[in-house]
C-alpha cells in the first residue's frame, strides 16, 4: 500500500490531516473511513512496519494512524545509521529484518519480531504539532566507549541505568530511564533535525535491552500505560500495528521497570 507524500514549503511529509481510521478486513487501515464526529480528528502519519509471521515468512506493510505520542512512540528510538549488536555482527538498524537475532545488554540472543519506522521532519509545528527533537550522547559522554561513535536517539527511547540508587524507586538496581533525563548541553544535548530523518524501533520475541554503539537502550514495549491511555478504538488500531500480536499481553512482561525523568534526577541527584 503506498500514499502519495504531502509537501510543506517544499519539504516532503508524511502527516495527513485525516480522520482516525478504522481497521478493514482487506487492509490494516481503511483509506477512505467514515468520519465520526464524536471522535477527535486527529492527524495521522504514515508507518512502515516488518514483522515476522506465523509462518516464520517476513511481511511489509504501510500502514496510516494517528499522529499522537502513544503510537509514534513505538517507532522512534533509534535513528537510521544506528549499529545494534546481533548474531551476524554489527548491523545498521535500517538492515535488520525479522527473523534475525539480536544480542542483547542481558546476555541472550533474542529473535527480532518486528521493526516499526517512520520519518521525522523539521517542519512539523506548522502542523499543529510538536517540532522533532532527538537526543545526541556524544561519544564516551558516559565512560570508554560508550558511546562510541555519537549516538542518535529518539526523544522518548530509553536507556538501561545500572544503579544501585535506583532501587529507591523501583526496588530493582536497574531500570529504564529516558535518554532525556541525562541532557546536560553539552555532552548529551536536545537536537532539532534540519532535514528530514527515518527513526526506527525493534520489538524482540522477549523483551531486553538492545546493544548499540556500546550502550545499552530499551527494546520497544508498550508498558501498561498505554493501554490504560487509549480507548477501545485506539488500542485496536494500535495493536493492528503489531500483526505478530493479538493483544497487549502478548508483549510478555517487561525486564526491568521504568523511571521517569523525575525520578531519575530524585534518585541520581536527591
Amino acid at each position: 500500500m503506498s500514499y502519495p507524500q504531502r509537501t510543506i514549503s517544499g519539504v516532503a511529509t508524511d502527516v495527513f490531516s485525516t480522520p482516525v481510521p478504522t481497521p478493514s478486513s482487506s487492509t490494516i487501515f481503511s483509506p477512505q473511513p467514515a468520519r465520526d464526529y464524536s471522535r477527535p480528528n486527529y492527524l495521522t502519519r504514515r508507518y512502515e512496519i516488518a514483522y515476522l509471521s506465523d509462518s516464520g515468512t517476513v511481511e511489509m506493510t504501510t500502514s496510516l494512524a494517528p499522529a499522537i505520542p502513544e503510537f509514534e512512540e513505538a517507532f522512534s528510538s533509534f535513528a537510521r545509521g544506528t549499529v545494534i549488536a546481533t548474531t551476524e555482527g554489527p548491523v545498521a538498524i535500517e538492515d535488520l529484518v525479522p527473523g534475525m537475532e539480536a544480542l542483547t545488554a542481558e546476555g541472550r540472543k533474542e529473535q527480532i519480531m518486528w521493526i516499526g519506522s517512520m520519518t521525522l521532519f523539521p517542519s512539523r509545528a506548522s502542523l499543529g504539532l510538536e517540532t522533532a527533537k532527538m537526543t545526541r550522547i556524544t561519544t564516551e559522554a558516559f565512560g570508554v566507549g560508550r558511546p562510541t561513535p555519537d549516538l542518535m536517539l529518539g526523544n522518548r527511547a530509553r536507556l538501561l541505568l545500572r544503579d544501585a540508587r535506583c532501587r529507591s524507586i523501583t526496588n530493582a538496581e536497574a531500570a529504564y530511564a529516558p535518554a532525556v533525563s541525562f541532557v546536560d548541553g553539552v555532552s548529551i544535548i536536545e537536537v532539532t533535525p534540519a532535514a528530514p530523518i527515518t527513526v526506527y524501533n525493534v520489538v524482540l520475541r522477549r523483551h531486553g535491552s538492545l546493544r548499540a554503539a556500546g550502550l545499552e537502550i530499551e527494546s520497544y514495549h508498550p508498558g501498561g500505560a498505554v493501554a490504560d491511555r487509549l480507548d477501545a478504538q485506539l488500542s485496536s488500531l494500535f495493536l493492528s500495528l503489531f500483526p505478530h500480536v493479538r493483544s497487549f499481553v502478548e508483549f510478555g512482561p517487561m525486564t526491568f521497570p521504568r523511571m521517569t525523568s523525575f525520578e531519575v534526577e530524585a534518585a541520581l541527584l536527591g
